[in-house]
């Protein structure tokens, strides 16, 4: 309702409802942003009716079913299209198309910062997703598509800011270490709580420099005086970090509904993002590395080179 008010239009129950109060003419596609677990019902709904479809990410809950849903898509001749809003964000397009055109030479290591503000209720951390699920998937996504290459192995671990959240095995803070198959190494820090604001980062460091995007301030003004250099606080969370990148992304898909052009991101990317979650899931509840086979036959677990085993997660 609230958003029926903002927007100034109507407000249906259910997707059937919109469909049919569009005729004639119709609609020609639909956004969904709706919590996970409904997208497989709502893209079945709309490609019976012929609708792109754009989704916010996760498009479903396993990598099993996002082929299902992509299919689905396929089958009923109508693009269903991912939203990874870093792939539209003028900052994070310029490093990766620095990191692509060779401008710090081959990539060595990057570190990736991911600390959400403001920091949900206790009440949601106990209830809600796990961290790497919920936080990583952007990141991931925009750094496999930056290096041009895909992980090889994850390590994860995790911490809990309270007692409660210990005692309910949730961590609202981790880190991942991601190896990638042409060699570099990629840090990312996720936190579902930075207090002075929302702190995204991003440094690519390879054989000739290093490329980064820098935090956004609410503005650029900065005051010099005897107590110090201050600048104004970062943005406050995604909706005004990211806005310019969230309308690229519907102008895209505009343009992907009317010209037919092509939608940047693929099933296979957000088939392997996910996997990439998964094993950062199950590195965490091991405790060691989880290695990424991408031409599975089975699930297997080997021993590694060293003392401790390393599991083989399939793709």
């Amino acid at each position: 309702i609230s958003l029926k008010n903002i927007s100034q239009t109507t407000a249906y129950s259910c997707l059937q409802d919109a469909i049919a109060a569009s005729q004639p003419g119709g609609l020609d596609g639909i956004i969904i942003s709706t919590p996970t677990f409904t997208h497989a019902a709502l893209i079945k709904e709309a490609a019976e009716h012929g609708l792109f479809i754009f989704t916010e990410k996760p498009v479903d809950e396993t990598a099993d079913k996002i082929k299902q849903v992509y299919d689905v898509a396929d089958n009923a001749g109508i693009k269903l299209c991912c939203g990874f809003q870093r792939r539209f964000d003028h900052s994070y397009v310029a490093a990766a198309e620095a990191v692509h055109n060779g401008q710090a030479g081959k990539p060595l290591l990057a570190n990736i910062f991911m600390f959400d503000h403001p920091c949900p209720p206790k009440e949601f951390l106990l209830t809600g997703g796990n961290i790497f699920m919920d936080l990583c998937a952007h990141d991931v996504d925009y750094i496999r598509w930056a290096l041009q290459d895909d992980v090889d192995s994850v390590y994860a671990t995790g911490s809990s800011s309270c007692e409660d959240l210990a005692a309910a095995g949730v961590h609202d803070n981790a880190t991942m270490v991601m190896k990638f198959r042409k060699g570099a190494v990629v840090t990312l820090c996720l936190s579902r709580s930075a207090t002075y604001g929302y702190d995204q980062r991003c440094e690519v460091f390879g054989e000739k420099g290093i490329v980064s995007v820098t935090n956004e301030h609410e503005h650029s003004t900065v005051i010099g005086n005897s107590q110090g250099i201050s600048h104004s606080k970062l943005k406050h969370s995604f909706p005004q970090r990211f806005n310019q990148a969230f309308a690229s992304e519907l102008d895209a898909f505009a343009d992907t509904v009317l010209e037919g052009k092509e939608w940047p991101v693929s099933v296979n990317d957000c088939i392997r993002v996910q996997k990439v979650a998964d094993a950062a899931i199950k590195s965490c509840e091991l405790g060691r590395e989880v290695k990424l086979d991408y031409n599975p036959t089975k699930n297997v677990e080997v021993e590694s080179t060293g003392s401790d085993p390393v599991d083989i997660l399939a793709l």
